[in-house]
């Protein structure tokens, strides 16, 4: 197990061929040590068109090597997914970088001229569960005890003699504590936008130790008015990309690999995996041989959150204006609670509802139809009957995706920091991994993601 890090989560957001047919054909032993290690490979297959893939193909091309690009969808950006539906441009996926100093995705950003805004998740305005704004002096109140609350939890976690999740944690302290109901729904408000939204987990299942075991970039939150994908689109510039090649076995020995989609089947010196981690956990990828016994136990141990969007558009604006997020207190359990104004960043008449964990699961199983009278439910409660009926909606499905099965990972009460160590590890010199559950340093983040592209590039040209 990885040492204990300090406890820190208090943050401010943010198959058609045959083994014995590929063995016959390349002539390779299957057995894969480092005394197997040929020259250094010219041909590599990358798995996956999200930003890890692009990432290393980009590297990987750049020092001379023959890549190309399998993607199983029928698009390119994997989690990054820009959607233009509507008339305007609004990320499904992926939305922020998260802290903009010395951020590569920032780097880019300016490099391409791509602009970004910045959000400002304190610049918000609450209603409570009758549809009142909450005045500055209650949230401010309600606000400070908050935080003690969490303050207390993470002291208990930290001084545990074993991993609790956050939910225990808090448990320890709300017990003695005696709350109005406001206080209570707003303190549930704030640990559901803090750490189920945040994480795309409930409170249950996160690690006190590891949930957010972590670095941060400086510099606050930025999001694409115009779409994440410009990102996507500069760096698949040039590369050789095959969509709708979804795979489904990959073979690999000490000589080289070859990659089986429903299609066609592709051999090389080496490939880079960048599938999610809930399609690893999925298992619907056979490897050839089994991936090795601690990579596969890394990969149990990870856990993959959801976190899902609604996307509004209505004929005109009625909400506030000025405020770029709309939080919403409930009586009775999870609802729709946490809105971001997107006509603020885009002079469009759009709300995006974001919800993480079991609620956001939950909502998936639910009609586009039932979606839409239950969001509206909640915003007529502050803003009135008369509101008007929405021109388009949008809902995401992120843990129904089959190339994703979820939305990025976390680590679990049971799990730690370590784990995605292991699941980063190569397998010899023929087969590495990639994507942001092998990023210690930064999971679940899009530059997570492209770090661990460029990772694994150099790992495979300095092997």
């Amino acid at each position: 197990m990885s040492p204990i890090p300090p406890v820190k989560w208090l943050f401010n957001r943010r198959r058609f061929v045959q083994l014995s047919l590929f063995a016959s054909t390349l002539g390779l032993s299957l057995a894969c040590s480092d005394n197997q290690a040929q020259s250094s490979p010219q041909k590599v297959l990358v798995i996956g068109a999200g930003i890890a893939g692009l990432a290393a193909a980009r590297e990987l091309q750049g020092q001379g090597f023959q890549v190309t690009v399998l993607e199983g969808r029928d698009r390119i950006g994997g989690r990054i997914h820009t959607s233009r539906t509507l008339g305007f441009p609004v990320d499904l996926g992926a939305s922020w970088i998260h802290g903009i100093t010395d951020n590569p995705i920032a780097t880019l950003a300016k490099e391409w001229q791509i602009p970004i805004l910045p959000t400002d998740f304190n610049n918000i305005i609450l209603y409570n569960s009758q549809g009142n704004p909450i005045s500055d002096r209650d949230f401010a109140v309600s606000y400070a005890l908050y935080e003690q609350i969490r303050d207390r939890a993470a002291s208990i976690a930290e001084n545990s003699e074993q991993d609790l999740s956050i939910a225990a944690a808090l448990q320890q302290v709300l017990a003695a504590q005696t709350l109005t109901p406001q206080q209570a729904q707003l303190i549930e408000w704030g640990l559901n936008s803090e750490f189920v939204t945040e994480f795309g987990a409930d409170l249950e299942s996160l690690s006190s130790w590891y949930a957010d075991d972590d670095l941060e970039f400086d510099g606050g939150d930025y999001l694409f008015p115009q779409g994440y994908d410009q990102i996507i689109t500069g760096l698949a510039n040039n590369l050789e990309i095959q969509l709708q090649q979804k795979v489904t076995e990959i073979l690999y020995s000490g000589s080289g690999v070859s990659v089986t989609t429903e299609r066609e089947t592709f051999t090389a010196d080496a490939a880079i995996v960048t599938l999610p981690l809930g399609v690893l956990k999925s298992e619907s990828i056979k490897f050839s041989p089994e991936l090795p016994d601690n990579k596969q136990a890394a990969i149990n141990r990870l856990s993959m959150g959801v976190l899902n969007k609604v996307v509004l558009k209505f004929p005109e604006q009625f909400w506030p204006q000025d405020y770029q997020v709309l939080g919403y207190l409930h009586e009775n359990g999870p609802d729709f609670s946490e809105f971001l104004n997107w006509e603020f960043y885009s002079q469009e008449p759009a709300l995006i509802a974001l919800m993480g964990g079991s609620f956001a699961r939950e909502i998936e199983q639910l009609s586009e139809e039932e979606i839409r009278s239950r969001v509206l439910r909640v915003l007529r409660r502050s803003y009135g009957d008369r509101i008007p009926e929405p021109e388009s909606i949008i809902v995401t499905r992120w843990s129904q995706d089959p190339f994703a099965f979820g939305s990025y990972s976390h680590i679990a009460v049971g799990g730690d920091s370590g784990d995605r160590d292991l699941l980063a590890e190569p397998i010899g010199d023929r087969l590495f991994f990639a994507g942001e559950a092998t990023s210690r340093d930064y999971p679940s983040t899009v530059h997570g993601a492209y770090l661990s592209g460029i990772r694994e590039a150099k790992r495979l040209i300095n092997r």
